[in-house]
C-alpha cells in the first residue's frame, strides 16, 4: 500500500513538472507570436506600395530626422535657384520671387523689397540681362534644433557683350514646419542674409 502511495506521489510530481513545462512553453510561444506580429505590423507601416504603369513599386517611409540633411539642402537649393537664376521675363521673375517667399520668412521679403526700390529687376529687364546661380556647396548644422546653414556659390550674370561672375555666400537658419504643396520640404528659412556678393572676374562673350 505504501509503495503504491509513493508511486502515486511520484506520478503527481512528474505530472505537475510536465504541466509547468508545457505551460511555460505555451506562454513563451504566445509571447513570441505577439512580438513577431507586432514587429511585422510596425514593418508594414514603414512600407508603401505605389502602382505605376502596371508595376508595383515599394517605397519606404523614414523618420524625418533620417533625411534632414537631404531635405534641408534640397530646400536651400530650390530657394536660391528661384532667387538668383533669373531671365529677362517680368512674369517669370514675379512668379519665382513669389514662390521663394513661401520658403522663407520676412528677412527675404525685406531683401527683395530693397532690390525693387533700387530698380534692380527693372534694370535687368531693360538690359536683357539673365543670371544663373552656380552652387558650390551647402552646409547645414544638423546638431542644432535651429539648423544654421551657409550656402556657397557663384552668380553668372550674362549681358549682351560680357559675362560677369560674382561670389555668393548666404547664411541663416531653418525651422521645421508643416509640409504644403508650396513648401514640400517643410522648412522655413529664417534670419537670411547675404554675407558676400562681390565681383570675381569678367569675360567677353
Amino acid at each position: 500500500m505504501l509503495v503504491k502511495l509513493k508511486q502515486l506521489d511520484s506520478a503527481f510530481v512528474h505530472l505537475k513538472f510536465w504541466t509547468l513545462v508545457l505551460l511555460a512553453f505555451c506562454l513563451g510561444s504566445s509571447a513570441a507570436v505577439v512580438w513577431f506580429s507586432f514587429h511585422a505590423i510596425l514593418k508594414s507601416k514603414q512600407e508603401i506600395y505605389l502602382i505605376s504603369q502596371d508595376q508595383v513599386i515599394k517605397a519606404f517611409a523614414n523618420p524625418r530626422d533620417a533625411l534632414v540633411s537631404v531635405e534641408a539642402k534640397s530646400h536651400l537649393k530650390q530657394f536660391h535657384q528661384l532667387l538668383f537664376t533669373l531671365s529677362p521675363d517680368e512674369k517669370l521673375i514675379e512668379s519665382q520671387l513669389a514662390e521663394s517667399l513661401y520658403l522663407a520668412d520676412h528677412s527675404v521679403k525685406f531683401h527683395l523689397d530693397n532690390l525693387k526700390e533700387t530698380g534692380y529687376f527693372k534694370k535687368l529687364l531693360a538690359a536683357n540681362v539673365s543670371q544663373r546661380l552656380l552652387l558650390d556647396s551647402i552646409w547645414v548644422d544638423e546638431t542644432r534644433s535651429d539648423y544654421p546653414f551657409r550656402v556657397y556659390g557663384k552668380q553668372e550674370i550674362i549681358r549682351t557683350s560680357s559675362v560677369l561672375f560674382r561670389s555668393l555666400i548666404t547664411s541663416g537658419n531653418l525651422r521645421a514646419i508643416q509640409r504644403t504643396p508650396a513648401n514640400p520640404h517643410g522648412f522655413l528659412i529664417e534670419n537670411w542674409e547675404i554675407l558676400e556678393n562681390r565681383d570675381l572676374y569678367q569675360k567677353d562673350r
